[in-house]
């Protein structure tokens, strides 16, 4: 298996998209284990980068102004997950899952993500991520599939309902004035 490596971006970078995509079992089952943040760190960053330029078509220039806004918020983000399924994989699964480790699955698994600005391919782009993530948690960190779906069902419905609930509150809020 290919893995990105910050020191050569280039030659890493489709070889290890190519493993990700074509066998993503195992990809995630041969994952070394990370020691610093740098690598999955740049590997996200270039999915971020890359989705930001590929949206610009769709929604407007001023897209590329939000940049530093869009990469950080979104590498937060993804930091805050993988701090969520580290401790889930923890308490619920009784593995051993340590948040830098989960930071470079969650950068692996949002590669997918790349593809997110575009109307439409967002949404497949969003399951398929989260598809690579219970495939990770699977392979990777041997949690049955029952628990896998439970760590990743449990904060993504709380944050569907959560926009749901936000949606209908300002919808009825703009009708009331």
């Amino acid at each position: 298996m290919n893995y990105f490596d910050k020191n050569k971006p280039m030659q890493s970078l489709i070889p290890a998209l190519k493993d990700i995509f074509s066998a993503p079992a195992a990809f995630f089952a041969e994952l070394p284990s990370a020691a610093f943040y740098s690598n999955p760190f740049f590997f996200a960053s270039i999915v971020i980068f890359f989705a930001t330029f590929i949206g610009v078509p769709f929604y407007s220039l001023a897209l590329l102004f939000m940049i530093p806004v869009i990469w950080s918020l979104s590498l937060i983000s993804l930091w805050l997950w993988a701090t969520y399924m580290g401790w889930a994989v923890r308490v619920f699964a009784k593995g051993k899952l340590t948040t830098t480790n989960a930071f470079q699955i969650s950068a692996y698994a949002a590669a997918p993500l790349a593809l997110s600005t575009i109307p439409y391919v967002g949404a497949i782009a969003g399951l398929w991520n989260l598809y690579l993530l219970w495939v990770a948690l699977v392979n990777r960190c041997r949690v049955s599939s029952a628990t896998a779906i439970m760590i990743i069902a449990i904060p993504t419905l709380l944050t569907a309902g959560s926009v749901v609930l936000l949606t209908t509150t300002l919808m009825k809020m703009a009708h009331i004035s």
